[in-house]
This record gives C-alpha cells, structure tokens and sequence, in this order.
C-alpha cells in the first residue's frame, strides 16, 4: 500500500516537472521571438534619430556659396511672393552692357546692366564678366566678386527691366600706368547659366593693376 502511494507520488511529481518544462519552454520562446522585434525597434529608433537635411541646406548646393551674402534675403523673398521665379532669366532674352559711373576713392566704376528682353524672369547672385580684344579673346582674368552695391537679392525683371551690378577696377594713377588694353567686347554669364551674353557696350573700361571685380545683382546701381 505504502508503495503504491509513493509510485502515485511520484508519477505526480514527474507530470507536474514535465508541466512546469513545457511552460518553461514556452515562456523562453516567447522571449526569442520578442527578441528581434526588440531590435528591429532599436534599429528603427536609431534610424529616427538621424539627422536629416533641411531645406536650407538642399539649397546650400543652389547658393553661390556657403558664404553666400544673398541667402538671408532669398529665405526673406518667399512671403509673401513664394511663386515669384529665381534665377531663370536666360541668355537668348538678355541683353548686357556697362554704362561709365566715374571715379572715386582711386576707382573707376561701372554699371553692369543686364536687361529683360523676354517674360518676366528673375536673377540672383553675380553674373560672370570677362572682357575680349577685337578677336574675341580674353583680357586679363574674369572678374572677382565683391561686396560692392550691397548683399543683392532676387531681383525680378519685367520685360525691359534691367538687374545692376557694380563693377570697379582702380584708376590708371594709382596702378603706375599698369594697365591691359581696351576691350572691344565684353561677356557676361547670366546667374545659372552656362550661355554667354557678348556686347560691344564696353564704355571704355580699362583694367588697370590686374584688378577688376563685380558686386552682387540688384534693383539699382547705388546713389
């Protein structure tokens, strides 16, 4: 009898380790399948977590450069005039030519003018200046960019409006009579265009000490 009790508890005891297994075992798969959902989780956070470009730095590769003095002023233009273009004005619809503003402070300057012959568009930045001889080669270097006229902006153009940029070259006295020939022509690269616009409309510029600069585009040439 006594025996009989002792095997009774004993089979319990195995069936109730046997129970106690397979819920153990179930509990630990449990775990292993949260596992990966764990990591996915962290991966998913982690990849939250990363910083992503703002608009202003997309623009970055759009702007002249990270310097660029303009840039404050293109955010400024999008209100309320968000849909106002920027910078398409192209070379087939402009026309350039520099217009003598006289001397100052040991300068001469001038007034680079690119105006709108077609629908309305707009430029913003520099516009690139080379000056040619009689055979269509360059004089010198290009211009360099300045400060001069003030930080510029998007400047919208009408047909028959025209952009100003001041262009300054030191005055032959000053540079001991340093100075390269008369240009017949000059050539201007509109902002984002890789089309060149020529004119015969020199206003008998002469570079002097190896100098010439442009400033940034605007409504007007100062004063």
């Amino acid at each position: 009898m006594t025996n009989a009790r002792t095997r009774t508890g004993l089979l319990a005891t195995v069936a109730l380790a046997g129970v106690l297994g397979l819920a153990g075992c179930g509990v630990g798969g449990d775990d292993d399948a949260a596992a990966p959902a764990a990591k996915t989780s962290a991966a998913g956070t982690e990849g939250a977590s990363d910083p992503q470009p703002s608009a202003s730095e997309d623009r970055a590769d759009e702007s002249p450069g990270s310097g660029d003095p303009t840039a404050a002023t293109e955010a400024d233009s999008r209100s309320p005039g968000a849909d106002v273009p920027r910078s398409d004005c192209t070379a087939p619809d402009l026309k350039v030519k520099l217009v003598a503003k006289g001397s100052e402070m040991n300068s001469e300057y001038y007034d680079l003018q690119l105006t709108n012959t077609g629908g309305r568009c707009a430029v913003r930045g520099y516009a690139g200046l080379s000056l040619l001889d009689g055979g269509g080669k360059q004089i010198g270097k290009p211009a360099t960019r300045s400060q001069d006229g003030g930080a510029g902006g998007n400047v919208v153009l009408d047909n028959g409006d025209s952009a100003h940029a001041v262009v300054k070259t030191p005055g032959e006295g000053v540079s001991g009579g340093d100075c390269a020939a008369k240009p017949a022509k000059i050539k201007v690269y509109a902002p984002g265009n890789t089309e060149a616009v020529t004119s015969s409309g020199t206003a008998g510029i002469r570079v002097c000490g190896g100098t010439l600069t442009v400033g940034p585009l605007n409504t007007a040439f100062p004063g």
